[in-house]
């Protein structure tokens, strides 16, 4: 991602967080017994001389703090205690379970739960997502990692490449949209599990994000910007979607689809509004499908004219033909396949970025709490946010895209309520759109 300014490691303590033991600057001993790729736990990064200072250590290539962001400030941390919470045992006694924290399906994306010949002594399962969840089981690659072999050599040891776009995006979008093992379907929605929803580029930053893009990282891993990783994030989750509806699990029972693969606003929405669509009818969630499109009609446009054949036709196909639905969804899905690793070799112009805003803006406006509008917003983030990094904007121009991205913020917040409006919303996403002309 391009060097968006990222905040440093708050001074509150984590809530309930374990003392880390001490971990030593060289290479640990692989335990006995202890399968190859195993994980170790957050305790074999969080030591001072590591990732678990608040200074960058001598001659060190990364801020060091890693460890402290992580235990103090994201959410994965207290993934885990999450399913110990209120909420989370009404979840699952809607569900007819006995609790939440020992169901495999809450665990999957909770922790890192790998199998128990790959915990090391120290891997601690309530230590929720950890730093081997992302980055891969440390005790195949920590010993080169510490004495500083090339992270080429670590790549090949089974470090997971987290900063190249297509593997960040499929490595998160495993939890937070689902693969064939792990989906959260409208049953879960129903017992209360929130709605997922995802961008790659903001949550990568809203983690918040544990690495600094400076010239070091730059050198290492390449400048890789903001709009890239969006544009690439959301062709991974059409993907991702797309498998959902090829899944026979997930074929209709009876009359009824999975709702889950639907816009929520198809039955969720105010009396004499429904967002693109029409009563008596179902309609695909394509928030991400039209994500895609956007960035395909600046990049690849053919491929654009396709998507939209395709996604219409699927669209069609609802209602009494699932077949028809499936046959659609494999074309969408081999067409988002290649446009992700085509936005991932293009090199994104300050020209590219503002047509892409200006095809954003265009899609605003659907109901209040559409996963259109939430997409929208974020994607004209990541496009802010590449602007501002580029150079192309002089500092007034800069300093007026900041505002009115927070202008933008304070009115999602405004419009949440269920008897408001899209206008402010729009409003704000033209402003937006108005400071990058130029």
């Amino acid at each position: 991602m391009s060097p968006v300014p990222r905040a440093p490691a708050p001074a509150a303590p984590a809530p309930a967080a374990r003392a880390p033991a001490a971990a030593s600057p060289t290479p640990p001993a692989t335990p006995a017994g202890l399968k190859a790729g195993g994980h170790l736990g957050v305790v074999s990064c969080s030591a001072s001389n590591c990732h678990g200072d608040v200074n960058r250590p001598r001659g060190s290539s990364v801020a060091g703090n890693e460890y402290l962001i992580w235990s103090k400030a994201d959410k994965h941390h207290n993934s885990y205690a999450v399913l110990t919470s209120a909420p989370a045992l009404r979840i699952a006694k809607a569900l007819g379970l006995p609790d939440a924290v020992s169901q495999k399906r809450c665990l999957d994306c909770h922790t890192d739960n790998v199998a128990a010949d790959a915990r090391g002594p120290q891997f601690h399962i309530e230590d929720g997502v950890g730093c081997e969840a992302c980055h891969g089981g440390a005790s195949s690659w920590l010993g080169t990692h510490i004495s500083g072999q090339p992270r080429k050599v670590n790549l090949a040891n089974g470090m997971y490449p987290t900063d190249q776009p297509i593997a960040r995006a499929e490595k998160c979008l495993d939890c937070h949209v689902g693969n064939g093992e792990r989906f959260v379907d409208h049953r879960f929605y129903s017992a209360g599990h929130p709605r997922l929803g995802f961008e790659l580029d903001t949550f990568s930053a809203i983690q918040p994000a544990h690495f600094t893009v400076d010239e070091r990282y730059i050198q290492r891993k390449g400048n890789i910007t903001d709009v890239q990783v969006w544009a690439v994030g959301q062709a991974a989750a059409l993907q991702r979607r797309m498998d959902a509806f090829i899944d026979p699990k997930h074929a209709p029972r009876g009359m009824w689809p999975e709702f889950a693969l639907l816009d929520c606003q198809t039955c969720h929405h105010q009396f004499g509004t429904i967002a693109g669509g029409s009563p008596g009818k179902f309609k695909l969630d394509d928030a991400n499908a039209l994500m895609v499109r956007v960035a395909a009609a600046r990049i690849a446009p053919e491929s654009a004219q396709a998507l939209d054949q395709h996604i219409a036709a699927m669209q069609r196909a609802t209602i009494g033909n699932w077949a028809g639905v499936q046959r659609e969804a494999a074309a969408v899905r081999d067409i988002a396949d290649k446009l992700k690793q085509t936005f991932a070799d293009h090199n994104f112009t300050s020209e590219d970025m503002r047509a892409i805003g200006g095809g954003l803006i265009a899609l605003s406006g659907g109901g209040i709490g559409s996963s259109r509008n939430d997409q929208v917003a974020m994607g004209l983030r990541a496009v802010a946010a590449s602007l501002r990094t580029s150079g192309d904007l002089a500092p007034p121009q800069s300093e007026a895209l900041d505002r009115a991205v927070k202008g933008v913020d304070a009115t999602l917040t405004a419009v949440s309520g269920a008897h408001a409006n899209a206008s402010a919303l729009i409003a704000a996403l033209k402003n937006l759109q108005g400071t990058t002309r130029r």
